[in-house]
């Protein structure tokens, strides 16, 4: 089906990627209504099983952005906890390293040459 004289096809059917959550949430909350108006103790009245189906359902949503949202903060935490260990693990070798390598230079300088001639070489 081509909807111009250069042979396109139509674009449709976004509507349904808008109309589906909308769909889920009314049949969602319909179903948490029923739920709450047959097996609630004190008997609800019909406003108030809806009230409540659809406030739960509204809890449910909020709690899993919610999760989400901790989820990313979470993550970037760990994230920084992470630097901060690298960071910790390179100064503490510094810290320990750096009297080593003082220690292996000095008695590299301080060891006497084999001979008494400051350029063997220049023999040869």
């Amino acid at each position: 089906m081509t909807t111009s004289d250069y042979g396109e096809p139509a674009r449709s059917g976004g509507a349904a990627w808008i109309l589906a959550p909308v769909i889920l949430i009314l049949f969602l909350g319909a179903a948490l209504s029923v739920g709450a108006y047959f097996y609630s103790e004190p008997q609800l009245t019909l406003a108030k099983s809806l009230a409540a189906g659809f406030g739960g359902l509204a809890g449910i949503i909020v709690g899993l952005i919610a999760a989400v949202f901790g989820l990313l903060v979470g993550l970037v935490g760990a994230l920084i906890g992470l630097v901060a260990a690298g960071g910790a693990v390179a100064v503490t070798l510094f810290i320990v390293a750096s009297p080593i390598i003082a220690l292996v230079l000095i008695f590299l300088l301080m060891r006497r040459p084999k001979s008494d001639c400051p350029d063997p070489a220049a023999h040869r």
